[in-house]
Protein backbone atom coordinates (compact mmCIF):
# COMPACT_ATOMS: atom_id res chain seq x y z
CA UNK A 1 0.00 0.00 0.00
CA UNK A 2 2.84 2.42 0.86
CA UNK A 3 4.45 1.79 -2.53
CA UNK A 4 1.18 2.56 -4.28
CA UNK A 5 0.75 5.80 -2.35
CA UNK A 6 4.33 6.83 -3.14
CA UNK A 7 3.78 6.16 -6.84
CA UNK A 8 0.53 8.09 -6.80
CA UNK A 9 2.26 11.03 -5.11
CA UNK A 10 5.14 11.01 -7.59
CA UNK A 11 2.79 10.74 -10.56
CA UNK A 12 0.60 13.57 -9.21
CA UNK A 13 3.64 15.81 -8.82
CA UNK A 14 4.78 15.04 -12.38
CA UNK A 15 1.30 15.75 -13.74
CA UNK A 16 1.09 19.03 -11.80
CA UNK A 17 4.45 20.18 -13.17
CA UNK A 18 3.45 19.33 -16.73
CA UNK A 19 0.13 21.15 -16.40
CA UNK A 20 1.93 24.16 -14.90
CA UNK A 21 4.19 24.22 -17.96
CA UNK A 22 1.18 24.10 -20.29
CA UNK A 23 -0.54 26.96 -18.48
CA UNK A 24 2.69 29.00 -18.54
CA UNK A 25 2.65 28.68 -22.35
CA UNK A 26 -0.81 30.25 -22.42
CA UNK A 27 -2.51 26.93 -23.20
CA UNK A 28 -6.11 26.40 -22.10
CA UNK A 29 -5.99 22.91 -20.59
CA UNK A 30 -9.76 22.70 -19.98
CA UNK A 31 -11.71 24.81 -22.50
CA UNK A 32 -15.14 26.21 -21.68
CA UNK A 33 -18.22 24.20 -22.61
CA UNK A 34 -19.32 26.99 -24.93
CA UNK A 35 -16.02 26.83 -26.79
CA UNK A 36 -16.34 23.06 -27.12
CA UNK A 37 -19.90 23.30 -28.50
CA UNK A 38 -18.90 25.98 -31.02
CA UNK A 39 -15.81 24.16 -32.23
CA UNK A 40 -16.46 20.42 -32.64
CA UNK A 41 -18.48 19.15 -35.61
CA UNK A 42 -20.84 16.41 -34.30
CA UNK A 43 -20.31 14.21 -37.38
CA UNK A 44 -16.53 14.20 -36.93
CA UNK A 45 -17.01 13.47 -33.25
CA UNK A 46 -19.11 10.41 -34.12
CA UNK A 47 -16.56 9.30 -36.72
CA UNK A 48 -13.79 9.53 -34.16
CA UNK A 49 -15.73 7.48 -31.60
CA UNK A 50 -16.39 4.77 -34.18
CA UNK A 51 -12.81 4.65 -35.47
CA UNK A 52 -11.23 4.69 -32.02
CA UNK A 53 -13.54 1.89 -30.90
CA UNK A 54 -12.42 -0.17 -33.91
CA UNK A 55 -8.80 0.72 -33.12
CA UNK A 56 -9.27 -0.44 -29.53
CA UNK A 57 -10.84 -3.75 -30.59
CA UNK A 58 -8.05 -4.49 -33.08
CA UNK A 59 -5.46 -3.54 -30.47
CA UNK A 60 -6.89 -6.25 -28.22
CA UNK A 61 -7.57 -8.82 -30.94
CA UNK A 62 -4.01 -8.88 -32.33
CA UNK A 63 -2.72 -10.24 -29.00
CA UNK A 64 -4.21 -13.63 -29.87
CA UNK A 65 -1.55 -14.13 -32.56
CA UNK A 66 1.25 -13.83 -30.01
CA UNK A 67 -0.52 -16.17 -27.58
CA UNK A 68 -1.22 -19.00 -30.02
CA UNK A 69 2.29 -20.55 -30.08
CA UNK A 70 2.23 -21.41 -26.38
CA UNK A 71 -1.28 -21.04 -24.94
CA UNK A 72 -4.85 -21.90 -25.86
CA UNK A 73 -6.82 -18.93 -24.59
CA UNK A 74 -10.56 -18.49 -25.21
CA UNK A 75 -11.16 -15.42 -27.35
CA UNK A 76 -13.64 -13.92 -24.89
CA UNK A 77 -11.26 -14.22 -21.95
CA UNK A 78 -8.40 -12.78 -23.99
CA UNK A 79 -10.41 -9.76 -25.15
CA UNK A 80 -11.79 -9.07 -21.67
CA UNK A 81 -8.29 -9.31 -20.19
CA UNK A 82 -6.90 -6.99 -22.85
CA UNK A 83 -9.58 -4.34 -22.28
CA UNK A 84 -9.12 -4.48 -18.51
CA UNK A 85 -5.33 -4.31 -18.97
CA UNK A 86 -5.49 -1.29 -21.28
CA UNK A 87 -7.57 0.52 -18.68
CA UNK A 88 -5.00 -0.35 -16.01
CA UNK A 89 -2.14 0.96 -18.16
CA UNK A 90 -3.96 4.23 -18.69
CA UNK A 91 -5.17 4.81 -15.15
CA UNK A 92 -2.42 3.45 -12.90
CA UNK A 93 0.49 5.78 -12.08
CA UNK A 94 3.92 5.59 -13.75
CA UNK A 95 2.67 2.96 -16.27
CA UNK A 96 2.60 0.29 -13.56
CA UNK A 97 -0.51 -1.13 -15.21
CA UNK A 98 1.65 -2.81 -17.87
CA UNK A 99 1.73 -5.93 -15.67
CA UNK A 100 -2.06 -6.21 -15.50
CA UNK A 101 -2.65 -8.30 -18.62
CA UNK A 102 -0.10 -11.06 -17.82
CA UNK A 103 -1.35 -11.36 -14.24
CA UNK A 104 -5.02 -11.37 -15.24
CA UNK A 105 -4.56 -13.93 -18.00
CA UNK A 106 -2.55 -16.11 -15.62
CA UNK A 107 -5.36 -15.80 -13.08
CA UNK A 108 -8.09 -16.87 -15.49
CA UNK A 109 -6.23 -19.31 -17.78
CA UNK A 110 -3.08 -20.41 -15.92
CA UNK A 111 -0.85 -19.36 -18.84
CA UNK A 112 2.84 -18.78 -18.10
CA UNK A 113 3.43 -15.25 -16.81
CA UNK A 114 6.98 -15.22 -18.17
CA UNK A 115 5.74 -16.04 -21.64
CA UNK A 116 2.91 -13.51 -21.30
CA UNK A 117 5.38 -10.78 -20.31
CA UNK A 118 7.34 -11.76 -23.40
CA UNK A 119 4.35 -11.09 -25.64
CA UNK A 120 4.01 -7.64 -24.08
CA UNK A 121 7.69 -7.01 -24.87
CA UNK A 122 7.17 -7.98 -28.51
CA UNK A 123 4.03 -5.86 -28.68
CA UNK A 124 5.75 -2.78 -27.30
CA UNK A 125 8.79 -3.12 -29.57
CA UNK A 126 6.77 -3.66 -32.77
CA UNK A 127 4.41 -0.82 -31.85
CA UNK A 128 7.33 1.48 -31.11
CA UNK A 129 9.28 0.52 -34.22
CA UNK A 130 6.29 0.94 -36.54
CA UNK A 131 5.05 4.22 -35.09
CA UNK A 132 8.52 5.75 -34.80
CA UNK A 133 9.29 4.80 -38.43
CA UNK A 134 6.09 6.50 -39.60
CA UNK A 135 6.89 9.45 -37.36
CA UNK A 136 10.33 9.81 -38.93
CA UNK A 137 8.86 9.70 -42.44
CA UNK A 138 6.12 12.22 -41.55
CA UNK A 139 8.57 14.68 -40.01
CA UNK A 140 10.68 14.72 -43.17
CA UNK A 141 7.71 16.44 -44.86
CA UNK A 142 8.33 19.62 -42.83
CA UNK A 143 11.38 21.91 -42.54
CA UNK A 144 13.93 21.05 -39.88
CA UNK A 145 13.45 24.48 -38.29
CA UNK A 146 9.70 23.98 -37.81
CA UNK A 147 10.46 23.03 -34.21
CA UNK A 148 13.47 22.42 -32.02
CA UNK A 149 12.12 18.88 -31.51
CA UNK A 150 12.07 17.87 -35.19
CA UNK A 151 15.49 16.22 -35.46
CA UNK A 152 15.19 14.59 -32.04
CA UNK A 153 11.82 13.06 -32.92
CA UNK A 154 13.01 12.06 -36.39
CA UNK A 155 15.87 9.96 -35.09
CA UNK A 156 15.74 9.10 -31.38
CA UNK A 157 12.49 7.02 -31.17
CA UNK A 158 13.22 4.91 -34.26
CA UNK A 159 16.80 4.32 -33.07
CA UNK A 160 15.70 3.23 -29.60
CA UNK A 161 13.11 0.76 -30.88
CA UNK A 162 15.41 -0.61 -33.58
CA UNK A 163 18.02 -1.35 -30.93
CA UNK A 164 15.35 -2.91 -28.69
CA UNK A 165 14.18 -5.18 -31.51
CA UNK A 166 17.75 -6.22 -32.28
CA UNK A 167 18.34 -6.95 -28.59
CA UNK A 168 15.23 -9.14 -28.33
CA UNK A 169 16.14 -11.09 -31.46
CA UNK A 170 19.74 -11.53 -30.28
CA UNK A 171 18.56 -12.71 -26.88
CA UNK A 172 16.22 -15.20 -28.53
CA UNK A 173 19.10 -16.80 -30.46
CA UNK A 174 21.90 -16.46 -27.89
CA UNK A 175 20.47 -15.76 -24.41
CA UNK A 176 23.61 -16.69 -22.46
CA UNK A 177 25.89 -14.51 -24.58
CA UNK A 178 23.56 -11.50 -24.46
CA UNK A 179 23.10 -11.88 -20.69
CA UNK A 180 26.86 -11.90 -20.12
CA UNK A 181 27.41 -8.86 -22.35
CA UNK A 182 24.63 -6.88 -20.69
CA UNK A 183 25.95 -7.71 -17.24
CA UNK A 184 29.43 -6.55 -18.22
CA UNK A 185 28.27 -3.34 -19.92
CA UNK A 186 25.58 -2.29 -17.43
CA UNK A 187 27.71 -3.52 -14.54
CA UNK A 188 30.09 -0.68 -15.25
CA UNK A 189 27.30 1.65 -14.16
CA UNK A 190 25.52 -0.43 -11.52
CA UNK A 191 25.54 -4.13 -10.70
CA UNK A 192 21.98 -3.89 -9.42
CA UNK A 193 20.86 -2.27 -12.69
CA UNK A 194 22.61 -5.01 -14.66
CA UNK A 195 20.96 -7.81 -12.65
CA UNK A 196 17.54 -6.14 -12.89
CA UNK A 197 17.79 -5.58 -16.66
CA UNK A 198 18.94 -9.12 -17.40
CA UNK A 199 16.27 -10.53 -15.11
CA UNK A 200 13.54 -8.60 -16.92
CA UNK A 201 14.78 -9.70 -20.35
CA UNK A 202 15.02 -13.31 -19.26
CA UNK A 203 11.39 -13.22 -18.14
CA UNK A 204 10.47 -11.91 -21.59
CA UNK A 205 12.27 -14.77 -23.28
CA UNK A 206 9.31 -17.13 -23.06
CA UNK A 207 7.16 -14.83 -25.15
CA UNK A 208 9.72 -14.74 -27.93
CA UNK A 209 8.43 -18.18 -28.92
CA UNK A 210 6.10 -16.20 -31.21
CA UNK A 211 8.97 -15.01 -33.40
CA UNK A 212 9.75 -18.30 -35.18
CA UNK A 213 6.07 -18.75 -35.97
CA UNK A 214 6.05 -16.46 -38.99
CA UNK A 215 2.39 -16.92 -39.85
CA UNK A 216 1.15 -15.72 -36.48
CA UNK A 217 3.86 -13.10 -36.16
CA UNK A 218 3.14 -11.48 -39.53
CA UNK A 219 -0.60 -11.59 -38.87
CA UNK A 220 0.15 -9.64 -35.71
CA UNK A 221 2.26 -7.14 -37.68
CA UNK A 222 -0.42 -6.64 -40.35
CA UNK A 223 -3.15 -6.03 -37.76
CA UNK A 224 -0.81 -3.66 -35.93
CA UNK A 225 -0.25 -1.66 -39.13
CA UNK A 226 -4.00 -1.58 -39.78
CA UNK A 227 -4.91 -0.35 -36.33
CA UNK A 228 -2.28 2.40 -36.36
CA UNK A 229 -3.59 3.54 -39.76
CA UNK A 230 -7.09 3.69 -38.29
CA UNK A 231 -5.77 5.71 -35.36
CA UNK A 232 -4.14 8.23 -37.71
CA UNK A 233 -7.36 8.61 -39.71
CA UNK A 234 -9.32 9.11 -36.47
CA UNK A 235 -6.79 11.73 -35.30
CA UNK A 236 -7.16 13.59 -38.60
CA UNK A 237 -10.97 13.37 -38.58
CA UNK A 238 -11.23 14.90 -35.11
CA UNK A 239 -8.66 17.61 -35.92
CA UNK A 240 -10.55 18.60 -39.06
CA UNK A 241 -13.78 18.47 -37.07
CA UNK A 242 -12.29 21.08 -34.73
CA UNK A 243 -11.42 23.35 -37.64
CA UNK A 244 -7.67 22.63 -37.65
CA UNK A 245 -6.05 22.67 -41.09
CA UNK A 246 -3.83 19.68 -40.33
CA UNK A 247 -2.35 17.70 -43.24
CA UNK A 248 -2.38 13.90 -43.31
CA UNK A 249 1.35 13.83 -42.48
CA UNK A 250 0.57 16.02 -39.48
CA UNK A 251 -1.96 13.47 -38.22
CA UNK A 252 0.61 10.68 -38.56
CA UNK A 253 3.20 12.81 -36.75
CA UNK A 254 0.69 13.72 -34.05
CA UNK A 255 -0.26 10.09 -33.52
CA UNK A 256 3.41 9.12 -33.38
CA UNK A 257 4.50 11.86 -30.99
CA UNK A 258 1.55 11.07 -28.73
CA UNK A 259 2.46 7.36 -28.74
CA UNK A 260 6.04 8.21 -27.77
CA UNK A 261 4.96 10.84 -25.22
CA UNK A 262 2.67 8.55 -23.25
CA UNK A 263 5.38 5.89 -22.96
CA UNK A 264 7.05 8.17 -20.42
CA UNK A 265 6.01 7.57 -16.79
CA UNK A 266 3.65 10.31 -15.65
CA UNK A 267 0.37 10.90 -13.86
CA UNK A 268 -2.68 8.61 -13.91
CA UNK A 269 -4.50 8.81 -17.21
CA UNK A 270 -1.38 10.21 -18.93
CA UNK A 271 -2.64 13.62 -17.80
CA UNK A 272 -0.07 16.25 -18.65
CA UNK A 273 2.27 14.34 -20.95
CA UNK A 274 -0.71 13.52 -23.23
CA UNK A 275 -1.53 17.18 -23.72
CA UNK A 276 2.11 18.24 -24.13
CA UNK A 277 2.80 15.53 -26.71
CA UNK A 278 -0.15 16.54 -28.90
CA UNK A 279 0.63 20.24 -28.50
CA UNK A 280 4.26 19.71 -29.54
CA UNK A 281 3.01 17.88 -32.64
CA UNK A 282 0.47 20.56 -33.55
CA UNK A 283 3.01 23.37 -33.16
CA UNK A 284 5.12 21.85 -35.93
CA UNK A 285 2.24 22.42 -38.35
CA UNK A 286 0.27 25.18 -36.59
CA UNK A 287 2.82 27.52 -34.95
CA UNK A 288 0.27 29.36 -32.77
CA UNK A 289 -1.38 26.15 -31.48
CA UNK A 290 -0.61 26.97 -27.82
CA UNK A 291 -2.81 30.07 -28.08
CA UNK A 292 -5.44 28.55 -30.38
CA UNK A 293 -8.89 27.86 -28.93
CA UNK A 294 -9.48 25.25 -31.65
CA UNK A 295 -6.26 23.42 -30.76
CA UNK A 296 -7.19 23.49 -27.07
CA UNK A 297 -10.63 22.02 -27.80
CA UNK A 298 -9.13 19.37 -30.08
CA UNK A 299 -6.57 18.23 -27.48
CA UNK A 300 -9.19 18.23 -24.72
CA UNK A 301 -11.67 16.25 -26.84
CA UNK A 302 -8.97 13.80 -27.93
CA UNK A 303 -7.98 13.19 -24.33
CA UNK A 304 -11.52 12.84 -22.97
CA UNK A 305 -12.65 10.53 -25.77
CA UNK A 306 -9.59 8.27 -25.62
CA UNK A 307 -9.68 8.07 -21.84
CA UNK A 308 -13.44 7.66 -21.66
CA UNK A 309 -13.62 4.91 -24.29
CA UNK A 310 -10.66 3.08 -22.75
CA UNK A 311 -12.37 3.13 -19.35
CA UNK A 312 -15.70 2.08 -20.89
CA UNK A 313 -14.18 -0.94 -22.64
CA UNK A 314 -12.05 -1.69 -19.58
CA UNK A 315 -14.98 -1.60 -17.19
CA UNK A 316 -16.91 -3.97 -19.44
CA UNK A 317 -13.93 -6.34 -19.61
CA UNK A 318 -13.43 -6.23 -15.83
CA UNK A 319 -17.09 -7.00 -15.08
CA UNK A 320 -17.05 -9.89 -17.55
CA UNK A 321 -13.87 -11.34 -16.01
CA UNK A 322 -15.40 -11.31 -12.54
CA UNK A 323 -17.98 -13.80 -13.75
CA UNK A 324 -15.30 -16.22 -14.92
CA UNK A 325 -13.84 -18.87 -12.62
CA UNK A 326 -10.27 -18.47 -11.38
CA UNK A 327 -8.05 -21.37 -12.45
CA UNK A 328 -4.98 -22.76 -10.71
CA UNK A 329 -2.39 -20.03 -11.10
CA UNK A 330 1.26 -20.58 -12.03
CA UNK A 331 3.90 -20.41 -9.31
CA UNK A 332 6.00 -17.84 -11.19
CA UNK A 333 6.62 -14.52 -9.48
Amino acid sequence: MNKILVRLLISAIIAALLVWWLVSQGFDVIPSWGSIEETIAPLNLAIYVGLFSLFHILRAWRWTYLLRPFARVPTGTMMETAFAGFMAIQMMPLRTGEAARPYLLDRYTGASKSALFGTIAIERVIDGLMVSAWLTIALFTIPSDASSYVWVLRLVPVTIFTVALALLIAFHHAPSLVSRLLKKILGLVSRRLADFTVGVIERFHGGLAALPDMRNFWAFVVITAAYWCINAVAFLALARGCGLDLPAAGAVAGMGILAVGILLPAGPGYFGNFQIAVLVALQMYIPDAAQSDRAAVFIFALYVLQTGLTILFGAGGTLALKRRPVVKRTKEK
